[in-house]
Order: structure tokens, then C-alpha cells, then sequence
């Protein structure tokens, strides 16, 4: 049995409280839900917090989020959590979820489905039983690589703000805690701890970082993890003072507000005299209180915003990650989330531009991935092959491309086209205009917005439907395959511009 007096001596403990009592993540007597993975930083945290419990009073739950991708591995996991739950007499909260088809489902990659399902269970587990807070296990090192991320993702000044030591009700005692701190911890104290293969999965972004990226920079800068870790923190003071600043400039274009609605006034009197600088900041302040978060909103989102906002007399649309609706017609800047799928803006009639949109696929992820592009009712399914796994790969409809899957960098982005687009079509060794292509072809103006194009490394790879480039083809050397197939969606339901409107 621990003796938890030494325990609460221990440096990582005493480190907890210092920074749980300067950041004000928890006072005198509060609850706490504690969110459990089973691995080495989420044990660390629950005992820490454990026994600093008696001393501040706190209580304590432990929730548990079983995504199913590794078989009795995850089982395992699930076990260890509930038996040390039992240990130490706490509350256990756990959910089983087939993470695969909930990521089918919603057009989301399993990294991103796999955090928006825990924050999902930890949120209504803690309002369902009445906990103030929420702790989660991320530590220095994991500060540092979400900066990285962040920046590589095309994220603007607060996303370089990186992990927030206090989020809401979320709070992360660990997060100036080094992973060292926190493997010495759990040695001295003999505390033992679940390792989960998939971090070592090089599929994953963040692991590519953590074992290539941040070794290579460490090279040029010993203290990449402190320097990641202060820019951060200034960048989010300095994001704090600036939206303190610009509240008024909100509070004056906020024409309308309620949940999952707001309307800005676009007049040139009002937003559209402000500095293009706090026109972002503003239209980010505007998605954060529909979306209630800016995940996988990134600078283009909030430039094509922008774009909307210059065509004046024009009602223009465009949809953003989330489900959130943005509209701009007669001097008002609409935003909205939608319950359902959104809709084509093909469906609204002539007045209603097509504006470009955006999705992004970071890795492929148990070799199978589903995109849906709820613009152009269309899905894109995207797996990975192995050369002798292929039947008839020359004889196949253009709905479907195959490409050697080495010569393709991940992150992905599938888009409409854009002005300027040029890509070097298969069979040919110059580039050529996407609109020369399209007229090429036959495409008619209305269609050629609606076909989406695959991009890797800033190079153009697919033109949905129709023809890969030539650099990404399959050869005599080819060992692995990207196959990317397009699929109609059928299931989008048809709504009016005006009924849209009216609602907003």
C-alpha cells in the first residue's frame, strides 16, 4: 500500500499543487473528473491529485473512454483503469465506442474523432454527476508538439498559443511537468501504467513529430521544448490582451446573438472599418461562439470569410469544419451551426455563389479513411493497398485514381478549385492551368467549382473524377498504393436560401 505522505512529498506532487494553486485550476473542496487513459501521464495525474485530495478536500472521479481500436489491448486498458479506481476507492465512469464508424460517420480522421469523443464523454460525465472540473494528462513535451502541430497545421497567433493550462473547466495540472519528471515518478514509486502501441505509430502526426521533428530541432536548439513552450505563453497573453482590447469593437458589430446563431453588422461603418487584423480576430470571435471551439479552423478558413465580405450587393456563403454556416447578404455577416449536414450551395439557385472549401486528412489511419464533402454531396473514400493486393487497377471508372503511395506526403488537402491551380496531368511533363484542363474536358463553369482536388505538398495529385498527376503514378517500383475513390452522397436534404435567411 503507497504510503501517500511520502507521496505528497514527492517534486512532481508538490509541482502539481503549486501550479493548481496559481492558475487557480482547482480551490478548497471542489470535484474533480480525472480523465484515464491507463497510460504512464494519466496515472501520474491521478495519483498526484490523490494525494493532494485529503489535504484540499477535493473529489475525485475517474473516467475511462474504451475507443475499440486495439482489441483486447483496449480491453486491457479499460481493466487496469477500473481496477485502479477500486484501489484507490474513486468513482469510475467508463464508455465503449466503435471509434472507426463514429470517424466514418463524421467525415473525421481517428486522431481528431478520438479526442472529440473523450472531451465529448468527459463533458456530459461531469454534468451528468455534478463535477466542477475536468483534468487531463498532458504534459510539457505535449505543450510543446501541439505548437508544432499548430504551425505546420497553418494556424495564425492563437493557435501558436498552444495547450492552455486552464480551458473552460479543463485544466491541466501536468502541463510544466516534463515526460522525465513523470517516468521518475512513476519508478520511484513503483506505480505501474498501461504503454499503448499507438503512440509509437508513425502514421500519426504527432508521433512524426515527437520522434523525427522534435530530435532534428533539438539539434539546432538543445531547449526547443522551453523555447516551443514560452512562445507559446506569450503568444497567448498577448492573444488575451488583444481581445480584451477588441471586445468593444465586437460588442458594436454583435447585431444579433443566441445559441449557435450570431449576425454582424457588415457595414462600412462598422466591421468593414476595421483594420484587416481585427476582421479576423473578430469573425474567429464570431465561429468560437456558434462552434464553441476553433478546432481545424485555420487561417483559410477565416481568409475565405473574408473573401465574402468583399463582394458587396452578392449573397455569398461558405460552410467551415463543424457544420458552421456563414452567409453574407444585405451588410450582415450571418453565422450558424447546423444540426444537420450542410447542404451544397449548388442547391440555392444562380444567386448563390460557390465558395471554396476545405478538408484536411493528416495521415491515413487503419489504412481506411472516409471524407465527407458535404458542399458537393460527395464522400471520398481513401485506403492503402499493397501492389498485389489490386485487381484491374488499369481498367477502372474515373471515379476512382490510384497512386504509389511513397511518392504522396500527408497532410492532404481535398478542395475545390482556385484561381491560378496548374497541376501536371498523367502522361504529360509540363503543368497546366486547371481551367485549360477543364476546357479541355468539356467541364462546364458550373460543375468545375464542385469538383474537388486532391493536394499534397502544395502540388496538385487529383482532379477528382478525372485524371492524377503524373508524378504520383504507379510504376515497376511501386510496392504501395493510395487508392482514393469518389462516391455521390444522396442522403443531403434540400433546403431554400430564403428559409435560410429568415431562420438566421
Amino acid at each position: 500500500m503507497t504510503d501517500f505522505t511520502i507521496l505528497y512529498n514527492d517534486p512532481l506532487v508538490r509541482g502539481v499543487e503549486t501550479i493548481i494553486g496559481d492558475r487557480d485550476m482547482l480551490r478548497e473542496s471542489q470535484s474533480v473528473l480525472v480523465g484515464v487513459s491507463g497510460g504512464a501521464d494519466s496515472v501520474a495525474l491521478l495519483y498526484s491529485l490523490y494525494a493532494l485530495a485529503s489535504i484540499h478536500g477535493w473529489r475525485i472521479g475517474v473516467a475511462h473512454l474504451n475507443h475499440g481500436l486495439r482489441a483486447t489491448a483496449s480491453d486491457r486498458d479499460a481493466s487496469f483503469v477500473e481496477a485502479l479506481a477500486n484501489q484507490l476507492n474513486l468513482s469510475y465512469y467508463n464508455r465503449k465506442i466503435d471509434l472507426h464508424a463514429r470517424c466514418r460517420q463524421k467525415g473525421m480522421n481517428l486522431e481528431e474523432g478520438g479526442r472529440n469523443a473523450r472531451y465529448e464523454f468527459y463533458h456530459e460525465t461531469a454534468d451528468r454527476v455534478g463535477f466542477d472540473k475536468i483534468a487531463v494528462g498532458h504534459q510539457r513535451e505535449d505543450a510543446a508538439e501541439q505548437v508544432l502541430l499548430n504551425l505546420l497545421r497553418g494556424s495564425g497567433p492563437q493557435g501558436l498559443g498552444g495547450l492552455t493550462p486552464v480551458a473552460g473547466r479543463v485544466i491541466r495540472p501536468l502541463i510544466e511537468t516534463s515526460r522525465a519528471e513523470i517516468e521518475r515518478f512513476l519508478q520511484d514509486q513503483k506505480f505501474s501504467y498501461c504503454t499503448d502501441e499507438s503512440n509509437l505509430d508513425q502514421r500519426y502526426t504527432r508521433n512524426r513529430i515527437r520522434y523525427h521533428l522534435m530530435p532534428e530541432l533539438k539539434g539546432y536548439n538543445p531547449r526547443i521544448t522551453d523555447t516551443l513552450n514560452r512562445l507559446a505563453k506569450v503568444m497567448r497573453e498577448e492573444s488575451e490582451w488583444i481581445e480584451d482590447l477588441l471586445q468593444p469593437a465586437f460588442e458594436q458589430a454583435l447585431l444579433r446573438y443566441e445559441p449557435e446563431r450570431c449576425v454582424l453588422d457588415l457595414s462600412a461603418a462598422v466591421l468593414l472599418s476595421l483594420p484587416v487584423a481585427a476582421r479576423r480576430r473578430i469573425i474567429r470571435r464570431a465561429v468560437f461562439e456558434v462552434k464553441g471551439d476553433l478546432r481545424r479552423i485555420a487561417y483559410r478558413h477565416i481568409e475565405d470569410v473574408l473573401t465574402i465580405t468583399a463582394s458587396a450587393g452578392k449573397i455569398r456563403q461558405i460552410h467551415l469544419p463543424g457544420q458552421v454556416r456563414v452567409l453574407c447578404s444585405r451588410e450582415r455577416l450571418r453565422f450558424a451551426r447546423e444540426k444537420k449536414s450542410l447542404r451544397s450551395s449548388a442547391l440555392y439557385g444562380k444567386k448563390l455563389e460557390t465558395i471554396p472549401f476545405a478538408y484536411t486528412l493528416d495521415s491515413l489511419q487503419g489504412n481506411n479513411v472516409s471524407i465527407r464533402i458535404r458542399e458537393i454531396h460527395a464522400r471520398l473514400l481513401f485506403q492503402q493497398l499493397g501492389i498485389h493486393d489490386i485487381e484491374n487497377r488499369f481498367n477502372v471508372e474515373s471515379q476512382t485514381a490510384w497512386m504509389d503511395i511513397d511518392r504522396v506526403r500527408f497532410p492532404l488537402i481535398i478542395r475545390n478549385p482556385r484561381p491560378g491551380d496548374r497541376f501536371v496531368p498523367l502522361g504529360m511533363h509540363g503543368s497546366v492551368k486547371i481551367k485549360d484542363f477543364f476546357i479541355n474536358n468539356k467541364v462546364s463553369k458550373p460543375v468545375r467549382a464542385r469538383v474537388p482536388l486532391v493536394e499534397s505538398a502544395d502540388e496538385i495529385i487529383w482532379v477528382g473524377g478525372m485524371r492524377i498527376a503524373e508524378g504520383v503514378k504507379i510504376t515497376g517500383n511501386t510496392k504501395n498504393v493510395l487508392k482514393i475513390a469518389l462516391f455521390p452522397n444522396q442522403t443531403d436534404q434540400q433546403s431554400s436560401e430564403e428559409s435560410y435567411i429568415e431562420r438566421l
